[in-house]
């Protein structure tokens, strides 16, 4: 196994894709507005907390948290700790025309709980320039870890999956970042029983990050919610299921493990899937900048060992499933230092 390269990886990885829906699909997203606060509606836009609900819709179907504001969303089904990303949030951020690097993003602080009383936050980092871009400005795509609204909304197509995190689009979180949290440590939070999710509205300049440091973004409003979607549900995560690991260090380098239960043959490769700058690439062309550092019954671990240029921000996302349809992802954004 040891000649083993990246293309022989994705020519190992061969099939059709067949994807195996095991739950209804309106539930996997969020289903009830347990809590909106708008402020007043400060700061202008949609306000109505049911355009929330449901599969994102893109546009002007959302609601605006208002300035500061916050929106807590309830499922029927609790989002739980599967292997990789466990949710996806919509914002209907958007690229300007040549600025593929770039986007409008407003940002939101992402926040669960598993018995509506005690929430934890997703650690978040700013890796922007530290300045307001002005109204309507753009900020590299790579500029937030942590934080929703950063990465387009690709869900809309029919055709896409709205779990894949390559596909669905948005800005996706795995439950698993939050284990060390002393909430979650002392049992307050269940990380296998989140039954609602709250989203915070970021004041640019105003909201600090997890190390105290001010977020930029380019609004003079409030971040548009278009919805949530739970990747892994309580009960519905198959044994299976295969595991989709992303490492990516400060200097830019990478690692990756891609590995399923049932041994690396159950894994399809035509459900591979990759993006950059949230924008989805062909996934051979991405796994070409890697190398097979080992590899087992299970699956493969590759690695991107060359530093990039410091300050190079970018998010990266990759997705798989095996051949019954359950899928695996991650999303990571380069941090800048």
């Amino acid at each position: 196994m040891q000649s083993l390269r990246p293309q022989h990886v994705a020519g190992i990885l061969a099939g059709v894709l067949a994807v195996s829906v095991s739950v209804s699909a309106q539930s996997v997203f969020a289903t009830q507005v347990l809590g909106a606060n708008t402020n007043g509606n400060a700061g202008g836009g949609v306000f109505n907390p049911a355009n929330a609900l449901g599969a994102p819709l893109g546009g002007s179907h959302v609601h605006s948290l208002g300035v500061a504001g916050d929106l807590t969303l309830g499922f029927a089904v609790p989002i739980t700790d599967g292997p990789g990303a466990d949710l996806i949030v919509s914002e209907n951020s958007f690229r300007l025309a040549g600025s593929w690097w770039q986007s409008f993003a407003e940002m939101m602080f992402v926040e669960v709980s598993s018995d509506g009383v005690h929430f934890v936050r997703f650690p978040s980092r700013y890796f922007g320039p530290p300045v307001w871009p002005g109204a309507f400005g753009t900020v590299p795509v790579g500029s937030y870890s942590g934080l929703a609204g950063q990465n387009p909304v690709l869900a809309m197509s029919s055709t896409a999956d709205p779990r894949d995190v390559v596909e669905a689009g948005g800005d996706a979180f795995d439950l698993a970042d939050l284990a060390s949290l002393p909430e979650v440590q002392s049992g307050l939070v269940d990380l296998q029983a989140i039954a609602q999710v709250r989203l915070v509205d970021v004041q640019s300049g105003v909201s600090l990050d997890s190390l105290g440091m001010p977020i930029f973004d380019p609004s003079t409003g409030s971040a548009d919610v278009d919805a949530v979607t739970a990747i892994h549900q309580q009960g519905l995560v198959a044994a299976g299921t295969p595991r989709l690991d992303l490492v990516v260090a400060v200097d830019g380098t990478m690692t990756l493990r891609i590995e399923d239960p049932d041994g690396w043959q159950d894994l399809d490769p035509a459900s591979l899937r990759g993006a950059l700058f949230g924008i989805p690439i062909d996934a051979g062309n991405l796994l070409g900048a890697f190398s097979v550092q080992s590899a087992d019954a299970l699956g493969f671990t590759l690695v991107q060992p060359v530093p990039l240029p410091p300050g190079l921000l970018f998010t990266i996302a990759l997705s798989v499933k095996d051949y019954a349809g359950h899928r695996s992802g991650q999303s990571r954004t380069r941090p800048a230092w």
